[in-house]
């Protein structure tokens, strides 16, 4: 017997247009993590002008900065994440934490005996 699951995703948009999900959110994090949008970009298998027109984009339409950005040099320069970039990460995690707990359980009630 196959079981149904259900699966979703969240993203956020302004005036129509997507500006913050799932790929966003994953990119941030890995610039995170790595402290360099070349090296996130490098780890996730996605060019670094896709990855610098998501964060571009992104920053536009939010009308606030994701990254703080240091230019190469001696030690190669890096990014690191603004106050607002880590308060939209957190908000967007325990949001869709708990949006996914709540749409399981609806879930449950509708297709449990389906």
């Amino acid at each position: 017997m196959k079981i149904l699951k259900l699966e979703s995703r969240f993203w956020m948009t302004i005036e129509g247009e997507k500006v913050f999900g799932r790929g966003p959110y994953m990119l941030l994090k890995t610039v995170d993590r790595l402290g360099s949008l070349n090296k996130a970009c490098k780890e996730l298998n996605m060019s670094y002008s896709k990855a610098w027109a998501i964060i571009n984009r992104a920053e536009k339409l939010l009308g606030y900065n994701l990254l703080n950005r240091e230019t190469g040099g001696v030690d190669g320069g890096g990014s690191c994440l603004t106050d607002k970039a880590k308060d939209l990460i957190k908000a967007y995690e325990d949001f869709t934490k708990e949006a996914e707990e709540t749409v399981e359980k609806i879930y449950e009630k509708f297709f449990r005996n389906i």
